[in-house]
């Protein structure tokens, strides 16, 4: 029996205005740096270390049941999880919890690229997630899922979030396990949100609160055996929510601005990019709304 695979495409708004300034070799190699810290960033969660570490845990072994792979292309993040085939899982209601965890997994993994290109570079991500195959190797990717995923990002993000493609969570009894494994695990939590569109998305905001939030019986758990270490996680959250905070009013200060001098056709178009980031905003307040930890990073 296999688990289900997870393939996300995923690309940065905003990429191309800092690509088309670069008109120096000290420019391009700064950004190429910068490109290449998001790689280290997951290459590091994926390193040798991390898979004996996984070896150890007995409620589950992530390399045991997927082969990791992702791949960086241009301005596009791809990642798959490829499921194994594993013969002492016979469990289908084990099949789907694991599956679901996986879910978790990538998007705490996630976090560290999503943090360094808004804090870095005021980018901020646009996606989509799908359970069809594929397969990447090097710099190559194939497959339904990443067209599947593409397709995701290029339709239906339209904001900048990570989207769930349709036949995702046409699998009930896969939305049901993310949903029973955020109750357990997160406090209820669920890191897919409904958006107002009807459209499902990654709720990496939520999933940050989730991991500081002491009503969580894993993370009170955690902080009674290692006060140091939560009290570091809660300050790395606050920078987290600080620094998204200025990078979504740098951003909106800066796309209104660009309306000097357009003429009205210039600025419904412009209007239309500067919505995309008033959804962020939104997005970023109505996370932080009843948070007193938080409310001095709340966007006016």
């Amino acid at each position: 029996m296999k688990l289900i695979q997870w393939t996300l495409f995923l690309d940065m708004l905003g990429y191309r205005d800092i690509n088309g300034a670069i008109n120096s070799e000290a420019k391009a190699k700064e950004f190429i740096s910068f490109m290449e810290d998001n790689k280290g960033g997951l290459d590091f969660s994926n390193r040798s270390e991390v898979k004996e570490q996984y070896k150890k845990d007995k409620s589950f072994d992530l390399y045991l049941y997927y082969d990791v792979q992702h791949a960086f292309i241009s301005d596009s993040l791809i990642i798959t999880f490829t499921p194994k085939e594993v013969k002492s899982l016979k469990n289908n209601q084990l099949k789907y919890m694991h599956s679901a965890n996986a879910l978790f997994i990538i998007l705490m993994r996630l976090q560290a690229v999503i943090f360094n290109c808004f804090s870095q570079k005021g980018l901020f991500l646009r996606g989509g997630i799908s359970t069809k195959y594929c397969y990447i190797k090097d710099h190559f990717a194939v497959g339904e899922g990443l067209i599947s995923a593409y397709k995701a990002e290029s339709s239906l993000a339209i904001h900048p979030r990570i989207v769930f493609s349709p036949e995702v969570l046409e699998d009930k009894q896969l939305k049901s396990s993310i949903t029973k494994l955020s109750d357990i695990m997160y406090g209820g939590h669920n890191i897919i949100k409904l958006d107002d569109d009807g459209v499902h998305y990654l709720d990496y905001l939520g999933y940050n609160l989730s991991q500081i939030d002491l009503n969580v019986k894993m993370i009170s758990d955690h902080a009674k055996r290692n006060l140091p270490m939560y009290l570091y996680s809660l300050e790395q959250s606050k920078l987290f929510f600080q620094r998204h905070s200025e990078a979504i009013e740098g951003k909106l200060t800066e796309l209104e601005s660009r309306k000097a001098g357009l003429n009205a056709s210039e600025i419904q178009k412009l209007q239309k990019v500067i919505d995309k980031f008033i959804w962020l905003k939104n997005y970023h307040n109505s996370t932080l709304l009843n948070h007193e930890k938080f409310a001095e990073y709340v966007i006016n």
